[in-house]
């Protein structure tokens, strides 16, 4: 590989994506809208989880990479970090809270 294919290259992983938009009111709020071709440099999809940092007067938005939890066991097993069979529980027995005082249906 000679040195200008290299170079070629590596300015491919360091590209360069700049675009304009504007400030509009969203309900309470302000918001951006994002274009097809952001979201595509981004890959961004609806509902992905964005995280915007800010520093010295510049925004950052990264997308972030949630992990996938199948149920709840192994999301307990991740936030423990153990399996779910040595998780302390402190009771598994109901409580009674006493009869309904108002219009409650059970």
């Amino acid at each position: 590989m000679d040195a200008n294919t290299m170079m070629r290259e590596q300015t491919k992983e360091i590209s360069t994506f700049t675009t304009q938009t504007i400030i509009r009111r969203w309900g309470n709020s302000q918001g951006i809208r994002l274009s097809k071709e952001v979201l595509s440099q981004m890959d961004l999809k609806e509902d992905d989880t964005i995280g915007i940092s800010i520093y010295n007067g510049k925004m950052t938005i990264e997308k972030v990479n949630k992990p996938k939890y199948l149920n709840l066991a192994e999301r307990l097993e991740t936030f423990y970090k153990r399996p779910i069979d040595e998780i302390y529980v402190e009771s598994t027995q109901e409580v009674d809270v006493g009869d309904p005082v108002g219009n409650e249906i059970w």
